[in-house]
């Protein structure tokens, strides 16, 4: 009996076997234990709901979400409510929700004299019916809540934006309209937070567990800094224009870019005094800021555009409101200039240009394709068949520093012109874009190239549109959103959207839009920042 492990309960022996054993298998003494010590050092006010929270976080099944309950510290017009969970049986209250100012439309700016002609506001005789507004509408919110997502699991995130519908019943006061997009942003926004501090999970790791249910395409885990090894070729790289087509240029396609791509271990940490720094050291992990770092270092690469245009009368006119259009050597010249403008913006910022640069070409070829010649003209002038214009493409990628293609033909050229340009340069990555409008066609056995993906407006939808399409492309074809399009208004209304696209193992590329702004990238670097802390500081498992 001496080799028997024993529960940790006094006189546990008088327990029958089964008891003992799942005692000691559950670790049961240990964990109340725990939970009863942590409730007596804080002494909250309501210690059951406290014991019973701590308690909760030992549980290996997702909470499920129960209810809305109004924040009674703060007034009832805030629309603050505690989210409420059930977990094992257990209410617990695990975050909250703010909906004050996230169910209506953001107001138009109001010129100074409309402000002025405004009729003052009515005296206070209509105090009862504002509160009788506000009540209904806190009423409504706690049920539209119960029946969209009660007994729902926190991981179930893939269905919350259809869970949002109920939100355009909303009755906001004086009539106004519901801005279900809005609302709905604003709501999955929140339950991610919550869903990811029920489970004690970052951010990172929700998305992962959610996308899990769905899919098999979920990057490794990063808890702590063993797992950096598994995310040195995976971090995500951003890219953004550096030479346009159309206007004044000779490249015939108006939508046709030059892109320079830059990764994350493009930035340098700042060099301390008497430090030589080793450009060939392989880092384990970016540097902090790197996001904004990146972003600084494309926009560079854009000015040196202008700038070496503007330095040749020649090609002077080709700069146009700070845009640099393609060169007059056409489609390879301007390529091997836009490689020259990442250089030297690395170079000029003290970037890393041992990790160097690549390239992408958004040709959008069906903007230079002839119907009734049934010819390309690329290039103005310039006739050329399928065949020329793979040797082109082949052509402009001769240095390495193209790695990649976006719509390089029209689109019933797409499989036969993939087929021989990957013939000729089979490490040229080919990618089909249908558009942010249009569901991409389920792609065709063994097809060569990949689908280029624009995020939807949510997180849940992000997760779940790539759910539903990367294992097809995967399969069939070169995959899916391995080319991904950042918007400005994604980057402003879901923080979380680089995790989110962290969590999909596919995304390899994100274009950012150029109206991005200055504000947006920062908060996005500094959030990554935040979670590469959580990640420094984790403790290691035994």
């Amino acid at each position: 009996m001496t080799g028997n492990k024993t529960s940790g309960i006094r006189n546990d022996m008088l327990l029958p076997d089964a008891v003992r054993t799942y005692v000691t298998e559950h670790k049961l003494e240990s964990v109340v234990t725990k939970a009863l010590n942590t409730v007596i050092q804080q002494m909250p006010e309501e210690p059951f709901a406290a014991l019973a929270q701590e308690l909760s976080q030992s549980s290996k099944s997702a909470p499920r979400l129960c209810a809305l309950r109004p924040d009674t510290t703060l007034p009832r017009e805030n629309l603050r409510f505690d989210i409420v969970v059930v977990t094992r049986g257990v209410r617990v209250r695990i975050y909250s929700l703010a909906l004050q100012g996230s169910l209506e439309a953001v107001p138009e700016p109001k010129e100074e004299e409309e402000e002025a002609a405004e009729e003052a506001p009515p005296p206070e005789t209509d105090n009862k019916k504002k509160v009788q507004e506000l009540e209904k509408l806190i009423s409504f919110l706690q049920d539209f809540f119960v029946k969209g997502f009660g007994d729902v699991y926190v991981d179930d995130f893939l269905s919350f934006h259809e869970r949002c519908d109920g939100i355009s019943g909303a009755p906001l006061p004086g009539g106004i309209a519901v801005d279900v997009q809005r609302a709905t942003v604003s709501i999955t926004n929140q339950l991610l937070d919550s869903g990811a501090c029920s489970l004690k999970l970052t951010p990172l790791a929700f998305l992962q567990r959610a996308l899990s249910n769905s899919c098999e395409l979920v990057s490794p885990p990063l808890r702590d800094p063993r797992d950096y090894a598994l995310w040195r070729w995976r971090w995500p790289r951003f890219s953004m224009p550096i030479f346009y087509g159309g206007g004044p240029s000779i490249l015939r396609a108006a939508s046709l870019r030059c892109c320079a791509v830059f990764s994350p271990f493009t930035v340098q940490p700042p060099p301390l005094p008497g430090d030589e720094a080793d450009p060939e050291a392989e880092k384990e992990k970016p540097e902090p800021g790197w996001i904004a770092g990146v972003v600084e270092f494309l926009r560079s690469a854009q000015a040196e555009a202008v700038k070496s245009l503007q330095a040749d009368k020649a090609t002077a006119t080709l700069a146009v409101d700070g845009l640099a259009y393609a060169l007059p050597g056409g489609l390879v010249q301007t390529v091997q200039m836009a490689e020259k403008s990442a250089e030297a913006a690395l170079l000029a910022a003290g970037g890393n240009s041992s990790q160097g640069s690549s390239g992408v070409l958004l040709a959008y070829a069906d903007e230079a394709w002839l119907e009734e010649e049934e010819v390309y003209e690329v290039e103005t002038g310039k006739q050329i068949s399928l065949e020329e214009l793979v040797e082109l493409y082949a052509e402009a990628a001769e240095s390495g520093w193209l790695s990649t293609i976006v719509n390089p033909f029209r689109a019933a050229d797409v499989q036969a012109g993939c087929e021989l340009l990957k013939a000729r340069k089979p490490e040229l990555k080919l990618v089909q874009d249908y558009g942010a409008a249009t569901v991409p066609p389920q792609p065709s056995e063994n097809s060569t190239f990949g689908c280029m993906w624009h995020l939807p407006e949510t997180l849940p939808l992000v997760l779940k549109q790539y759910a539903e399409r990367a294992p097809i492309w995967q399969e069939n074809a070169d995959g899916f959103g391995g080319c991904t399009v950042l918007t400005s208004a994604a980057a402003a209304s879901l923080p979380a959207i680089f995790e989110a696209l962290m969590a999909c193992s596919e995304v390899q590329t994100i274009f950012i839009s150029d109206d991005i702004s200055a504000e947006d990238v920062q908060k996005l670097s500094e959030r990554n920042d935040e979670m590469m802390q959580r990640v420094e500081l984790s403790k290691v498992p035994e």
